[in-house]
């Protein structure tokens, strides 16, 4: 079950705002040759009314404007970035669907499977174009041109992360051993990346020195490392309702996360099952009791844990506004802590 922090006032506030601001991001395909594009977009973002769907709660925007807030800016003049910061986490979302093979999100099929792939590439690519068109909403004088410039080049770094992550991800498919530090480098990419971009966005566009964005980075970065750990363990260990993924998936797809890393080098009893290439019930079950009895769930919860605490500790030393600092903490722990 989601956590109250979620629906803390503040928070609600600040997602309808990024939801206003989203649907409006979907203006230049209003029209005839553009209306079937946009339908797919809405179903993807959860706003097709005619199913019960999710949007997603919003995490990597809210981050943006949170921090932002935190350092002494006005958090509704990060709406822009905010916007564009969720559309390349979107495009990328269903790029990546296609190359995992993945049917399902959220719990419902996946734009691919829903419209086949060619149209979800070329969806995918629009999305991208949209965000930029949404950054390009920046009309507060009070924010220089160069440091919205700055944002830009931090957008498009993050991009580049993005895609270089998820090629990493693609290799190690074909990759008997993957060592930890590659593995590390990988979800930095995927994951990180993107969340690191939020956090340093927001304080720039606030005015923020350099030595607080570098903080916002730090602060970003692991939170972003610890999110995908958790995001791994729960794929073995978590419950549909909350992954909205089906349950074992990652051990039916043969994906390499970290507990499965952990296990196929310490576990001689999981490498042979995962070598069998078999997906059924069966098997699944013993697998994820070989990762136990290796105690691959434990190094996980480790590993999360202390860049939770190094998140934690880089969000502690700003000493910024509250209550938006506190909102902050209370996200993080809420991100990090959620139940299996």
């Amino acid at each position: 079950m989601m956590n109250q922090t979620f629906h803390s006032p503040l928070l609600q506030i600040m997602r309808e705002a990024i939801e206003e601001d989203l649907r409006a991001s979907l203006a230049p395909l209003q029209n005839e040759h553009g209306a079937d594009m946009a339908e797919m977009i809405a179903y993807h973002l959860g706003w097709d009314e005619r199913e019960r769907q999710s949007s997603g709660k919003r995490i990597r925007p809210l981050l943006g404007l949170l921090c932002c807030a935190t350092v002494g800016g006005e958090w509704a003049t990060a709406i822009p970035a905010a916007s564009a910061i969720e559309l390349i986490h979107n495009f990328s979302l269903v790029h990546d669907d296609i190359e995992d093979n993945s049917e399902t999100r959220r719990g419902k099929p996946t734009l691919w499977k829903r419209w086949g792939i060619a149209k979800a590439i070329n969806l995918g690519d629009a999305i991208f174009v949209l965000s930029r068109l949404a950054f390009y909403k920046f009309t507060d004088p009070k924010i220089p041109p160069e440091r919205l410039l700055k944002v830009l080049h931090i957008l498009d770094e993050a991009c580049l992360e993005l895609t270089i992550g998820q090629q990493l991800d693609l290799a190690f498919e074909e990759l008997e051993v993957v060592e930890l530090e590659t593995y590390l480098r990988m979800i930095y990419g995927k994951t990180s990346a993107l969340v690191a971009a939020a956090t340093m966005c927001g304080g720039i566009i606030a005015g923020a020195k350099d030595s607080t964005i570098a903080i916002l980075h730090e602060y970003g970065h692991h939170l972003g490392l610890a999110f995908q750990i958790r995001d791994d363990i729960l794929g073995i260990w978590g419950e549909t309702a909350i992954t909205g993924k089906p349950t074992d998936d990652d051990l039916r797809s043969r994906k390499k996360t970290l507990p499965i890393l952990y296990g196929l080098k310490q576990s001689q009893e999981f490498k042979g099952l995962w070598e069998t290439k078999r997906v059924d019930d069966e098997i699944l079950v013993a697998m994820r009791q070989a990762l136990e009895s290796s105690e691959a769930l434990h190094y996980c919860n480790e590993r999360a844990e202390a860049h939770t605490q190094s998140a934690l500790t880089a969000l502690t030393s700003l000493n910024g506004r509250d209550p938006y600092q506190l909102e902050l903490s209370n996200l993080t722990h809420n991100l990090l802590n959620r139940n299996l």
